[in-house]
């Protein structure tokens, strides 16, 4: 997906930052197969990219204090991203080969061997290559469309991206909360014949999806370049979750070079920039994303935590009031007006601040465990229970899913 990844290092949700990170509430995910039948071809591999009508904003662009951030790590190449082992080869070239499935189309192939090699993936809050992903059988969507893309480049089987038409899933591990839209993957049929009807209504497509409930057919399309610029994405917030400040920042300017219109990295560079301790340059940052791309809501809200922390509190202000224009889908703010009315023992306004998040996120295991402790509270072990089994039910950990189990076992729950 195109993700919002808001990242909480310190408990105050001091930086916000879109990602394609996707997230689910379960453990294992299996290929979904859609065949549909595509009326207009935006969005192929063969689209010409469009980083070269978007090279000047490299140049407006403020200047970055790479002194900050030391000498380059390593950095892999988009190709070192989608490559597979020889072994990976060898075996995916028996199967694609063998007579009895040497009668079905390419695409088709390519697909059935995604079913079996990676029909049940564990999801590891991670992107990891092709070859890491079919070695470890994990990682997240990202991962695995770079698998698609790796086992279709090696059948010579057209391909196109797309983010998911679907609300994204915001999700907490710890101190970090990621909020993830979807990335999938089109297979295309071999060219038809001009003489063929199907060419007048489009080229049919397998639509590879990892969605453990449903797959949504309609996204928005993805150049080459825009998928390339999401994988250093990724990696870059990866390693600012982990405190890694000078690979993130090597990756994100990676990330720049194959799409210069990608406004979420500016985002995230100014944030790298900020927890460097150059506030200057992360302010410049920010406002050149608001003047490029217009009010963003992760990106006003750190820059308003930036001018907070600046005591710039009129400067704050303003931003708040072009916040409140935006629609915001983040649970967590709902959560937090929640804890602080808990905190002041007012357990009505708190339980009535949870539902309302469980409404905006009912995948949010959290929710219900919140939902549950004001329950407990008052008594009312029912109610507590009812809301620990949907918290246990919806939690993609198996370690979040035992914990939940404990809870109500302790409530007398067998």
């Amino acid at each position: 997906m195109n993700f919002d990844a808001h990242l909480r290092l310190d408990g105050n949700a001091e930086s916000d930052l879109r990602t394609s990170i996707c997230k689910y509430p379960s453990t294992r995910h299996r290929l979904k197969l859609v065949i549909a039948l595509v009326v207009f071809m935006a969005g192929c591999a063969s689209q010409p990219p469009r980083q070269v009508q978007y090279d000047a904003l490299l140049d407006r662009a403020p200047a970055f204090n790479e002194s900050l951030f030391g000498v380059p790590g390593h950095v892999p190449d988009f190709a070192e991203m989608t490559a597979l082992t020889p072994q990976q080869e060898s075996e995916f070239r028996r199967f694609f080969d063998a007579g009895v499935n040497s009668r079905h189309e390419p695409h088709k192939r390519v697909y059935e061997y995604l079913t079996r090699r990676l029909g049940n993936t564990r999801f590891l809050h991670r992107t990891l290559s092709a070859s890491e992903t079919v070695e470890t059988r994990s990682g997240n969507c990202m991962s695995l469309a770079l698998v698609t893309t790796a086992f279709a480049r090696l059948a010579d089987v057209d391909i196109s991206w797309q983010l998911a038409n679907a609300d994204p899933v915001y999700s907490s591990e710890g101190s970090v909360i990621y909020s993830a839209d979807h990335i999938q993957t089109l297979l295309f049929r071999t060219e038809l014949t001009h003489n063929s009807m199907s060419v007048a209504f489009g080229r049919p497509y397998i639509l590879v999806d990892y969605y453990t409930d449903y797959a949504p057919h309609s996204g928005e399309p993805l150049t080459e370049s825009e998928m390339a610029a999401l994988v250093y994405q990724n990696l870059a917030i990866e390693a600012l979750a982990e405190g890694r400040l000078g690979q993130s920042f090597w990756l994100l300017r990676a990330g720049l070079q194959y799409d210069p219109a990608n406004a979420n990295i500016y985002n995230a560079l100014a944030v790298v920039h900020r927890r460097a301790g150059d506030a200057q340059t992360a302010e410049r940052l920010y406002r050149f994303a608001l003047d490029e791309f217009g009010d963003q809501l992760i990106v006003l809200r750190n820059y308003r935590k930036l001018l907070l922390a600046q005591n710039r509190a009129e400067d704050a202000d303003q931003l708040e009031r072009r916040i409140m224009l935006l629609p915001d889908p983040d649970p967590y703010p709902l959560l937090g007006l929640g804890d602080e009315a808990s905190e002041n023992g007012d357990t009505g306004v708190a339980l009535a601040y949870y539902q309302r998040a469980a409404e905006v996120a009912p995948y949010l295991h959290e929710v219900y465990l919140k939902i549950a402790s004001i329950h407990t509270a008052r008594g009312d072990l029912k109610r507590a229970q009812r809301a620990l089994r949907k918290a246990r039910d919806k939690a993609w950990a198996e370690s979040d899913q035992d914990r939940y189990q404990a809870k109500l076992m302790a409530l007398g729950e067998r």
